[in-house]
Formats: structure tokens, C-alpha cells, sequence
């Protein structure tokens, strides 16, 4: 199935992603405190960087969580339905969550195009269009893993066959 691979490279690419900008977001706020205890120095951007990767962190981690179905999840409703309510509940569920990441996603595109050209505070080099176009891209990726997932739900809930939990 061409499936899986596919899953399997876009879960490597937003893992490494997410590891990167929290080893770099690590790496400037270990290098800020550093400098500032051994000779007194601030570095303005580095707080600044590490807030950014916090959020790139944030987001392309969130991908590689939903991937794996590990977020908090409130399982109440399981307890009080049987397998087909469960179903059911988990289809509406991804539908209503899809629902939201679009509307997200819609968001950061017209945050992206308003601050494309907007410089950070502390970073030249860095606009805040980037940080709306990253988290964009990771909204992408979790309306992709929705939809799939929301689909095999729906076909598996037809078929009568387990479903994904």
C-alpha cells in the first residue's frame, strides 16, 4: 500500500523538524544563560529564537502526535457506548476536529500574507510571516492525517470491521 510510506516520511520529516527547533531553542536559551553568567553579556535575539522554536516545536510536534494518537484524550463517552457508539463518536470527533484545523489553516495563511514582510523585534533576518507560514504547514500535515484517518474510520465503520482508536 502506498499508504504507509508516505505516512511513515511525513512523520520523519515533522519529527526532525520538531527535534531541530527544540534542540535550537535548547541551544539559545543553555547559550543566553551562559553568556550572561560568565561575562555579563545579553544576547537580545536569543530569547526571542527560543520563543519562536518553542512554537515550531509546538506544531510540527503536534503532527507527530496525532500521527501516533497519543494526545490527551477524554474517554468518558467510551465508557457509556458500546463499539459502534464509539465509533461513531470518534468519526464525529475527527470531523469536528478537521472542521477546526481548517478554519485554523485558513488562518495562518492570511496571518502569513499580513506579516510576510514584518521583521521580528530582535532578528532582521527572521520575519513573522514565517512563523505563521510553519505553523500553516503543520496544519496542513494534521488536516491530511485527519482526513485520512476520518476516512478509514468511516470505510471500516461501513465494512463493520475494528476500527482505529
Amino acid at each position: 500500500m502506498v499508504v504507509a510510506p508516505a505516512r511513515r516520511a511525513l512523520f520523519l520529516v515533522f519529527e526532525t523538524i520538531a527535534i531541530t527547533s527544540f534542540l535550537v531553542m535548547l541551544g539559545s536559551s543553555v547559550l543566553q544563560v551562559v553568556l550572561r553568567y560568565l561575562s555579563d553579556v545579553s544576547l537580545m535575539w536569543t530569547e526571542e529564537l527560543a520563543r519562536l522554536m518553542c512554537v515550531f516545536t509546538t506544531y510540527f510536534g503536534g503532527v507527530v502526535v496525532l500521527m501516533l494518537r497519543e494526545h490527551i484524550r477524554v474517554d468518558a463517552i467510551d465508557a457509556l457506548v458500546g463499539a459502534r457508539g464509539r465509533a461513531i463518536a470518534a468519526i464525529v470527533s475527527d470531523v469536528l476536529v478537521t472542521w477546526f484545523l481548517v478554519v485554523f489553516a485558513v488562518g495562518c495563511w492570511l496571518m502569513a500574507q499580513a506579516t510576510w514582510q514584518t521583521e521580528t523585534a530582535t532578528m532582521a533576518w527572521f520575519r513573522m510571516g514565517y512563523v505563521y507560514a510553519g505553523v500553516g504547514i503543520a496544519v496542513l500535515a494534521m488536516i491530511a492525517v485527519m482526513a485520512f484517518d476520518a476516512a478509514t474510520r468511516i470505510s471500516n465503520f461501513v465494512q463493520g470491521e475494528r476500527l482505529i482508536s
